[in-house]
């Protein structure tokens, strides 16, 4: 009877580390969802509101205050950097002979484009995520809302 419990110690030893790296792994990946998703709902959300907001000074405060923070940690190894950018109407030019499509700046822009992007630069991470390349070493997310004209209260009148 003794030699079993001493059995079942040592099974337990073999497995009991496994188990916990699973449990903790699950845990850590949990994390990590979470903070991917506020980070695609704050770009999304802030895609939005440039979208709808018709006062130019206000929009740039806005990407003032988003972009205080810009720099940022993700799951301790990505760098994250965000971005405000706009596409403007574009327009057909002739350079030596060949018709080339460029942005109008000289107009309104027309999309706010508010991009998140993830680099993973850190070195200290186990061999197998190199071997595997999981998680991805880089990749972004890219929201783009058309920019709404909203029409003047005086115009029925």
């Amino acid at each position: 009877m003794k030699r079993q419990r001493g059995q079942s110690v040592v099974e337990f030893a073999f497995i009991a580390p496994l188990v916990f790296l699973m449990v903790f792994a699950a845990i850590y990946g949990g994390i990590m969802f979470m903070d991917f998703m506020n980070f695609s709902n704050d770009a999304r959300r802030l895609a939005r509101e440039l979208a709808v907001i018709t006062d130019s000074t206000q929009r740039d405060a806005r990407i003032a205050s988003y972009n205080e923070d810009a720099n940022s940690k993700f799951a301790s190894f990505y760098n994250v950097v965000r971005k405000v950018s706009y596409t403007y109407p574009t327009k057909t030019e002739t350079v030596d002979g060949e018709e080339q499509v460029v942005e109008d700046t000289t107009q309104n822009p027309t999309d706010v484009v508010v991009t998140v992007t993830f680099n993973r630069d850190n070195k200290d991470l186990p061999f197998i995520v190199y071997l595997v390349n999981f998680p991805p070493q880089n990749f972004a997310l890219r929201y783009q809302m058309k920019i709404e004209e909203v029409a003047s209260s005086n115009a029925g009148s």
